[in-house]
């Protein structure tokens, strides 16, 4: 039987190889602050389109939809619509 000593080891950790097979996984959030950031709109402008988004699609303010990083907006897990959509 071989006794490993801590001497023995090796500190050294080598890095994990990534694969080919790299899945891209989709920003989403229901906070309103960081959708507009993520989609790319000053936060004027985000509620600007907001507040035409929501009552266009039979929602009330305290509905909490859930935005994608492709502006797909989603509530209730139904697809409701592209938010760039309502941009003017």
């Amino acid at each position: 039987m071989t006794r490993r000593t801590a001497c023995s080891r090796s500190t050294a950790r080598r890095p994990r190889t990534v694969s080919d097979d790299v899945i891209d996984l989709a920003a989403s959030t229901n906070n309103p602050n960081y959708a507009a950031k993520m989609l790319g709109y000053d936060r004027k402008t985000f509620g600007d389109i907001l507040h035409k988004f929501k009552p266009g699609n039979g929602l009330g303010p305290a509905d909490n939809v859930i935005w994608h990083d492709d502006r797909e907006v989603y509530f209730k897990g139904d697809y409701i619509g592209n938010f760039h959509d309502w941009a003017d």
